[in-house]
């Protein structure tokens, strides 16, 4: 055992011993990235856990214009929340993003944006960094409390971060590196004059991150990372909120399928033979199967007969496509009151779930799901025919 441990740590050394490396975001216009992140975190209040949690962000993001060294990148973040003992993960909001990021990771960003949360981690220098090499930089963190405490605006706390470059390894054919990344927060937060505090608000935040960084050297783009976190906030009562916990999370990029259109339209003339209502199309999120109302008893979420043989058809389809994840999506139409339709949508895209994963087991981890209530309409409210169409359940094939 010991030969093997010292045969491991001769080929890292090896690989990274006398390499000099240069440090830069590779961008190319029209890029897209897929950004999945997965946070495991403990909430206390003076000391005392009040809950565990498990949050999932999802960013797709695209390189729309490069101008010099910087590039601007268009896209948005899904943030989802646990439901806890059933596993599902319910997307809870989505937020729009705007910004420039130049090829050493510095970040131009307007402060009306929540995400991303971590802004110029990690910055690299404009010299070749050998095996060992130190460096520091700042960076920032923005947080989102409208919910929690009714601060309407982004709330940003400066950070020193201290990095240092381990070394290299291969995995799966490319050369990956290895960067040590810490950074601690001590801030107090400042209020505008006539701030209420009615509501105990953060007075100061103190904390650390510290994170296991592989970059991808042959792609010049991220690949991964690991990082555990303790954020302590000091409230104007006197008391204190602690978040802590772990995440860790992957960087792809993303290409376009030339067959695209051959499978959406090979998939409705299947679908359409045992389901004709159905409708199958594309969007940039992946394929929609649209199979409208028929699944549910008019404004209920409760299952028509001919529910299941449809579910098992839809199933079927859902199982050749075992490396994508899946999302559900309720729709209403606007008769009626808004919370309500809001409600109804989510209870029939949670039960479609629920019912898919009972069908097939290994959806589970994979589906997600939302209610839109009446907002996203495909068709006019005014008429009965625009009604129908817009009360529909939308799964979709997500891409790649």
């Amino acid at each position: 055992m010991k030969k093997i441990v010292f045969i491991i740590i001769f080929v890292f050394i090896s690989l990274t011993l006398y390499s000099q490396e240069l440090f830069r975001f590779n961008y190319n216009l029209g890029q897209r990235f897929l950004i999945e992140g997965h946070v495991k975190e403990d909430l206390y209040k003076n000391d005392i856990l009040v809950k565990r949690v498990e949050l999932k962000n999802v960013g797709d993001i695209r390189i729309t214009r490069i101008l010099g060294e910087k590039a601007l990148h268009e896209g948005f973040f899904d943030y989802y929340t646990s439901e806890g003992i059933s596993g599902d993960f319910v997307l809870e909001e989505r937020y729009p993003t705007k910004f420039y990021r130049d090829i050493y990771g510095n970040y131009e960003i307007e402060d009306a944006y929540f995400m991303p949360v971590v802004r110029g981690v990690p910055t690299f220098p404009k010299t070749r960094l050998s095996v060992g090499d130190q460096w520091k930089s700042r960076a920032y963190e923005a947080h989102d409390f409208r919910r929690v405490y009714g601060i309407a605006q982004p709330v940003i706390f400066p950070a020193a971060v201290s990095y240092q470059y381990l070394g290299n390894t291969e995995i799966d054919g490319q050369a990956i590196a290895h960067i040590s990344i810490n950074y601690v927060i001590n801030y107090t937060l400042k209020y505008h004059q006539g701030t209420s505090f009615d509501v105990p608000l953060p007075y100061r935040v103190i904390g650390y991150f510290n994170q296991l960084y592989l970059w991808n050297l042959d792609e010049g783009l991220p690949h991964s990372y690991k990082e555990n976190f303790d954020y302590v906030f000091i409230m104007s009562s006197g008391d204190t909120v602690e978040y802590a916990g772990s995440s860790s999370g992957t960087l792809s990029v993303y290409k376009e399928r030339s067959d695209q259109d051959f499978l959406i339209e090979t998939l409705q003339n299947r679908l359409k033979q045992k389901i004709p209502s159905v409708e199958v199309t594309g969007s940039e999120q992946g394929i929609i199967i649209n199979v409208g109302e028929i699944l549910f008893k008019f404004d209920s979420d409760e299952l028509t007969e001919n529910a299941a043989e449809d579910l098992n058809n839809i199933v079927d389809v859902l199982k050749e496509f075992s490396d994508r994840k899946i999302r559900v999506i309720g729709h209403t139409d606007s008769t009626g009151p808004e919370d309500y339709n809001l409600s109804l949508s989510l209870r029939r895209a949670r039960r479609t779930a629920l019912e898919l994963k009972l069908r097939s087991p290994e959806l589970e981890g994979r589906i997600t799901y939302i209610g839109m209530g009446e907002s996203k309409p495909i068709a006019n409210n005014e008429t009965e025919e625009g009604r129908r169409k817009n009360r529909r359940v939308e799964i979709i094939i997500l891409n790649p």
